[in-house]
């Protein structure tokens, strides 16, 4: 189940969610960070007050990559379909799946692996009432856009594009497990956005216990990104103020575990506070 995690790195009623969210603070410097998962729906909004007053009384957003900035990006030669990767038994669950959820198949079987691993996993949250127009940081980027606030990203959308064209044979690892997956991911998908919505730390802690990744994979989305994004966020020079408020939006798995964003940032002499209160979400992973 780990192809879950990429959009965590991807339901109670929306007056009482209480999505996780904590101060970072050193000296001068302050950071609000707020776990988001990238797809949602209407019911995740509106955030709690608290969580917009935070953004608008800073000194800027801080993003994982700001989608808006597409000029100049390039896509490597396609040397590498997902027809070349696929047997018959994983060719027949690609076209089942292409059925149910309306995608062309030929389209599917001419596309690098990690392309169509997306669009299944993309129309797969479209097709259980989720969108990434809903999703956490595209809502909190339309707000800060609203109140001229500053939008600042902790890497490039280049570098999350070579992130899947440059992973082994195309990505064949996360479309095959995509595949595999799909039947009994809906109660996870459920049960993850519920546990976001609520807070509840337990369920997120034990969701990313139980979705490993591959070592490979794990270092590239995950621990040496933290490391960076913890290098960066501790050298306040790149801000527009130094000592000054910023509101941090980054996948919820970021913060989780031991090599968390926020583990990180606490080894460099910053204090970590939880500032939401979590609440069970009543639900369960099942795997």
């Amino acid at each position: 189940m780990f192809r879950l995690l990429l959009l965590f790195i991807l339901l109670s009623s929306a007056s009482s969610a209480e999505p996780l969210y904590w101060t970072a603070s050193k000296g001068g410097l302050k950071y609000t960070i707020l776990g988001s998962i990238h797809v949602g729906d209407k019911s995740m909004y509106p955030l709690p007050k608290a969580v917009f007053s935070r953004l608008k009384n800073s000194h800027g957003l801080i993003i994982e990559a700001d989608i808006r900035k597409t000029s100049g990006i390039k896509y490597p030669p396609i040397t590498t379909t997902t027809k070349d990767v696929v047997d018959t038994r994983y060719y027949n669950e690609l076209v089942g799946i292409a059925n149910l959820l309306r995608l062309d198949i030929k389209n599917l079987l001419h596309s690098p692996p990690w392309s169509a691993a997306l669009q299944l996993q993309m129309k797969q949250y479209e097709y259980l009432g989720y969108t990434a127009v809903d999703g956490v940081d595209i809502r909190i980027v339309d707000k800060a856009t609203l109140w001229d606030i500053p939008v600042m990203s902790l890497e490039s959308l280049q570098f999350q594009i070579d992130l899947f064209t440059e992973q082994a044979q195309s990505g064949k690892e996360l479309l095959l497990s995509t595949i595999d997956e799909f039947d009994h991911s809906e109660s996870t998908i459920h049960c993850l956005i519920n546990s976001w919505k609520t807070g509840d730390l337990n369920k997120l802690e034990q969701f990313a216990n139980i979705t490993k990744m591959p070592p490979d994979l794990h270092r590239a989305f995950l621990s040496e990104r933290n490391l960076k994004w913890a290098n960066k966020l501790s050298e306040s020079t790149w801000l527009p103020k130094s000592n000054g408020h910023y509101f941090v939006v980054v996948g919820m798995l970021h913060l989780l575990g031991e090599q968390s964003l926020l583990k990180l940032l606490e080894s460099d002499g910053f204090r970590i506070t939880q500032i939401s209160k979590s609440s069970p979400s009543n639900c369960s992973f099942k795997y």
